[in-house]
Order: C-alpha cells, then structure tokens, then sequence
C-alpha cells in the first residue's frame, strides 16, 4: 500500500460536498448510533462549512431501520458538536439483498442529486450501519485528499468481543496489526471507512454487483486505473464484533475464522 500522502501542488479543486454512503439490511438495533456518528462527523468543524449528505441505502429492510434513522437524524446535536458543516439525508429503499449493488445505489443516488458538481469536488465516504465513526473521519479524509489522495482505505476497531472465546481479540490484534505500528500504510480495505472521489469512482467503474468483497473489487479497480490511493490507520472506525453479519463471508465470517494463538 501507499506511504503518507507527501503534499503535492493542488490537481483538484476544493471538495464543496462529502456523500456519505450506508447500506442497511434490518439495522434498527445499530443503525442509530451509526446516524449519530456521522453527524457528529459532518459538524467537525475542521470540514470548514463543506456539505456533507449522507445516503442512506435501506435494502429489503422488513424492521424498524427507517424509523430509528429518522430518529436519530431528528434528535438535537450535542453541545459537544463543533458545528463544522451541514448535514442533510436522504433515505432510499431498494430490495437487491446485494452490499455491492447497495452501495453503488448510494452513489449513484449522490450522483444525480450532485449533478452539477464536478465530480472532481464531490468525495464519497463509505461506512457501514452496524459501525460508528470517528469525529474526526470526514476531517481526515478530506485532509488527505488536499494532499493528493484520490481514494483513501482506514481501519477498523471491534467494539465488543463479548461473542467471541477469550482468546479472540488477541489473536485479531496479532493478525491485523503484526507490527503493532501507527505509521501509515497497511493492507486492509474495509467498505465501513473507505472513502474516495467521484471522479476517481466513475473512472474504475464504481462498486461491483458483489455480495461481498465489493470494497477490495473497487480498491483494486482504483488501483488498475492508476489512481492515486493511501491505506492510513488514523481515524479507524469502530465495527460491530457480532458472530452473525449481513454479508456472507463479511467481517463476521473474518471474525468466527481465527484461529487460537499457538
């Protein structure tokens, strides 16, 4: 993967809007803290007024996932909030049963509604309902990609390993950070903190129609087009350490397949 981003002369113009992209299959459990989480994000106020939207893709939902999203967009901010930037949503039903064709549905979606936006100015930022990001995730991305990045892949932290034998979370962590580091650079890509322009988006075909691994097909499309891509470890967003996921060998599968340390 990349090393840190080294500063550049500018290539792009400045990003007037973040499209926040989340698929959603039968959330109601998680998906508020999701919600809150990235508007906790849109109102760092390093975004410095940029527009954030977040689209949400309900697919074949038959629970209260729409409900508790409205509630959660609906309640008041925080007194913490630094009231950096403005978040608006939108909710979309599609019934594909698919995180690839989901996800490119998300897009697709801040596409037309951003038409007039050069695709060069418009930055999509992935996540996932069962997750909850940083703060300071849309401040980092967008750092990075004053930098130079045209995609960028984070990491990810697990937020209960309450599922999972005694042994489990040592051995992820051996697996996952074998260096134990915080330089950048590393070889994950996770769809639930990704982020990437429009144009560099359009320009590897979007995300594929995968039930899962749609996240490294686009990586790897971004990479085969030649753009500029970073893996950095700063900002990781914190998943959910359930033993049952929604996609079929997702994180979850990832999860119940470590083995014990010897």
């Amino acid at each position: 993967m990349s090393a840190a981003v080294q500063p550049r002369p500018a290539e792009f113009p400045p990003t007037e809007i973040v499209a926040v992209v989340v698929p959603a299959h039968n959330e109601q459990e998680l998906i508020g803290s999701c919600v809150t989480g990235i508007r906790r994000a849109a109102a760092h106020r390093d975004l410095c007024g940029v527009a954030v939207h977040l689209a949400l893709v309900l697919d074949d939902c038959r629970d209260a996932t729409a409900q508790q999203a409205e509630a959660a967009l609906a309640a008041p901010a925080q007194p913490a909030w630094e009231r950096g930037g403005a978040l608006t949503a939108s909710l979309v039903a599609v019934a594909v049963r698919n995180v690839g064709l989901a996800r490119a549905f998300g897009v697709t979606q801040a596409f037309f509604r951003f038409g007039t936006v050069d695709p060069e100015a418009v930055w999509i930022a992935t996540t996932d309902a069962d997750s909850v990001v940083p703060a300071d995730w849309l401040a980092h991305h967008l750092e990075l990609r004053r930098q130079g990045a045209e995609a960028c892949a984070g990491t990810v932290e697990v937020d209960s390993w309450d599922e999972h034998p005694a042994w489990a979370r040592e051995r992820f962590d051996a697996l996952y950070r074998p260096d134990g580091g915080v330089d950048f650079g590393h070889p994950h890509v996770h769809g639930t903190n990704l982020g990437v322009s429009m144009a560099a988006y359009i320009g590897a075909g979007g995300f594929p129609a995968l039930v899962t691994a749609e996240d490294h097909a686009l990586w790897d499309a971004l990479g085969a087009s030649g753009r500029r891509r970073v893996a950095t470890p700063m900002t990781p967003v914190t998943t959910s350490g359930r033993r049952h996921g929604r996609s079929p060998a997702g994180f979850a599968d990832t999860l119940v397949r470590l083995e014990p340390p010897a």
